[in-house]
């Protein structure tokens, strides 16, 4: 269930993301996510990786700046409401989000979040538990004929 992710700090400068996605491109690794955050003279990037110990080894071997954390993907039905049955199940088991980003996979009108919280093993545990629980109680919307929602192996 938990997915390592690998944030980069760079210089927030004209450039500077298309010279790291040409070291990921040279070793042959896919992104499969990315979300980027801007600060005033630096940016945060967040990639998760088809080979992240390969990704991590080369761009520490290039002068990154890097850190490795656990995080954990949801998907979700793309439709209003739906990140936030989530959000309700992580505040009533008082689970603090550090971050979360999302995209959509059109092909299966699901949403993938991209979840980093404090406590990754209770909220895996609670959302594997409390998640279906949730939905067997009826209080999502809608005729289903399998859970809206899952954790995700893999990106």
């Amino acid at each position: 269930m938990k997915i390592k992710q690998i944030s980069v700090v760079l210089e927030n400068t004209a450039g500077q993301l298309y010279a790291l996605s040409q070291v990921l491109h040279r070793g042959d690794i896919d992104i499969r996510s990315i979300f980027v955050s801007e600060e005033t003279e630096f940016s945060s990037v967040h990639l998760i990786v088809d080979k992240p110990d390969l990704a991590a080894g080369l761009l520490r071997k290039q002068g990154y700046f890097i850190k490795e954390v656990e995080v954990f993907a949801l998907k979700a039905e793309d439709r209003p409401g739906g990140l936030m049955k989530i959000l309700e199940i992580l505040k009533a088991n008082n689970l603090n989000i550090e971050y979360v980003y999302g995209f959509g996979e059109k092909t299966e009108n699901k949403a993938v979040f991209i979840f980093r919280i404090t406590d990754i093993d209770k909220a895996i545990a609670v959302l594997k538990t409390g998640v279906m629980e949730y939905l067997h109680a009826g209080h999502v919307e809608g005729s289903q004929k399998s859970s809206p929602w899952e954790l995700v192996e893999s990106l």
